[in-house]
């Protein structure tokens, strides 16, 4: 049986093992930020930064942070620790203690690289990243969850672990030291601000595919047809716009830059605000610029199918204005044989070849008189189109 003194080392363990997947670090003005052990006799100095790693127990991670978070609830963690589907706020305490979601998304080639370096590659794939933030008087609490990764607007793979944290953490560290240290809302927005980076790259591949698109469908190498990859293409960039469009928009909060109270997280410094407000504006411009000549893609790619269906419908017609004649000829001799007068070789054996010999040599003579003045009509359209092309 354990003694009293066992029990609470014991339970202690415990609740270290399932709070393992916190870390923790100091932030202070005038030294770069020092990891520390929540479970240490001696609190740590300056703003910290408690970030949730993997599966953690909300209950258990409340019982560890609470004694250095001022205000910290269970609440606060539940939300802290649930994923949303598009970034959402909240506020509690007359909004001395904020929660901010935000997110980083970057091309699937980025994961390597932390997520955070631009690939320009023009797709319409994009992994999402969505990050929480959790800010009061004097500490930080942070949550990267499980990337995603969509086509177009359907997510193809879920699960992904995040990469873009430990790729950020040192730009936080010299930015935050350029500045002369601030509150823990303002060590959130630096966070915000590493994360709103990687919209415009994004924007960016989303417009070289549309560009890639156009030359594929328009170019001197495009195929006479609209193909149906083509056009599913098309409504992936259409579905990447908006879903980014819809993640963008939370994020832009008015009046955000003439009442610092509208932050985010309970800031101080405002000029950090309005430029990670103006990253999100510029986003959201760019994608609105992109929405419309998607439109105009949509549009011409509907004069693009028109055109083939009547170019079919032309073709079709063709066909029938060149086998019309062909079965005329066969009526008007059988017809004519079919009289009720006297015809060449009436009630006589030969009379029937004569028919037959009539029917076959008239239908040739016409089918080749059709078959050249449709060939003749081709080479001229050959020619046209010839001249029209530079």
């Amino acid at each position: 049986m354990l003694e009293s003194g066992e029990t609470e080392v014991a339970d202690r363990v415990t609740q270290r093992e399932s709070t393992r997947s916190v870390s923790a670090t100091a932030w202070s003005d005038e030294r770069d930020p020092q990891p520390f052990d929540p479970y240490a006799d001696s609190p740590a100095e300056g703003i910290l930064w408690f970030d949730v790693e993997g599966s953690a127990d909300p209950a258990a991670v409340l019982d560890l942070l609470e004694p250095f978070c001022d205000g910290l609830q269970r609440e606060m963690l539940d939300d802290l620790l649930c994923r949303d589907d598009i970034p959402e706020g909240r506020r509690w305490q007359d909004g001395k203690v904020r929660l901010a979601s935000s997110f980083a998304v970057y091309a699937p080639e980025a994961r390597k690289d932390g997520g955070l370096t631009p690939k320009f590659t023009s797709s319409s794939e994009a992994v999402y990243e969505p990050v929480e933030l959790l800010a009061g008087e004097n500490w930080l609490i942070t949550r990267w969850h499980d990337g995603c990764l969509y086509r177009g607007a359907r997510a193809v793979e879920d699960g992904l672990s995040p990469v873009s944290r430990d790729a950020l953490r040192e730009a936080i560290s010299r930015r935050w030291q350029a500045k002369g240290g601030g509150t823990a809302g303002d060590l959130g927005v630096l966070v915000m601000h590493e994360l709103a980076l990687t919209y415009a790259p994004a924007q960016r591949r989303f417009h070289m595919a549309l560009e890639d698109w156009e030359l594929n469908l328009y170019g001197p190498d495009a195929g006479a047809r609209v193909s149906s990859e083509s056009e599913r293409s098309l409504h992936d960039l259409w579905g990447a716009c908006a879903r980014l469009r819809d993640w963008l928009n939370p994020l832009n909060v008015p009046g955000l830059r003439h009442d610092l109270d509208k932050a985010w997280l309970p800031v101080g410094d405002h000029e950090e605000v309005i430029e990670v407000d103006e990253r999100v504006d510029i986003a959201l411009k760019e994608l609105a610029a992109l929405g419309d000549k998607l439109r105009n893609s949509f549009h011409l790619l509907h004069i693009q199918k028109s055109e083939e269906q009547r170019e079919r419908n032309e073709r079709l017609q063709r066909r029938i204005e060149i086998l019309a004649p062909i079965f005329v000829v066969p009526t008007l001799v059988v017809g004519f044989y079919g009289a009720n007068t006297w015809v060449p070789g009436e009630h006589r054996h030969w009379g029937f070849l004569v028919m037959v010999a009539a029917i076959v040599v008239l239908t040739c003579i016409t089918a080749a008189v059709l078959w050249a003045t449709s060939r003749r009509h081709r080479e001229g359209m050959a020619r046209r189109e010839a001249r029209r092309t530079p």
